[in-house]
């Protein structure tokens, strides 16, 4: 017992080994860290898609009960990028009179996945298309004439 006492009053520092174990489990447990919190990123922006594309909805709605139309821009059934269709809105633009801003994705993909609008002649029906990360891809809100053929291959969303 006094051998083991005199030798380990002798080691003041850790050993190499120790180091690196110690090192390993760290990096092990960052790791699973960053792995949940990336889910949980993914999750809050569709999230936060949903929640852009009610308040879309409705402002579309008071749009249509103060002009008798939805907004209209471009060619009919042509699909335009929400924020460039709703500042050049006819008969007036959606911004700043029903929202704030025109919402965008919330990523810095929104180059490449912006939220996407189209309507019919004369303005009677809407549709929206959003892109999901969880999905990878858009499923479509529309008002209830909006066509099943808008944004090609996108199901109507459920969420």
């Amino acid at each position: 017992m006094k051998i083991v006492m005199k030798i380990l009053k002798k080691q003041k520092a850790f050993t190499l080994i120790e180091l690196m174990v110690t090192m390993a489990m760290i990096g092990f447990i960052a790791s699973i860290i960053l792995i949940a919190l990336g889910n949980t990123r993914l999750k809050a922006r569709d999230a936060k898609r949903v929640a852009d594309a009610k308040n879309i909805i409705k402002s579309f709605e008071l749009y249509l009960n103060d002009n008798g139309v939805y907004p209209q821009y471009g060619t009919v059934g042509t699909e335009y990028d929400l924020t460039t269709a709703m500042t050049n809105a006819t008969p007036v633009p959606l911004a700043p009179g029903y929202v704030s801003q025109v919402p965008i994705d919330p990523t810095f993909a929104a180059q490449n996945h912006p939220y996407k609008y189209t309507t019919d002649a004369g303005g009677r029906n809407f549709g929206l298309a959003i892109y999901f990360e969880a999905d990878g891809a858009y499923c479509k809100y529309r008002s209830a004439g909006g066509l099943a053929s808008w944004f090609t291959n996108a199901p109507d969303c459920v969420r």
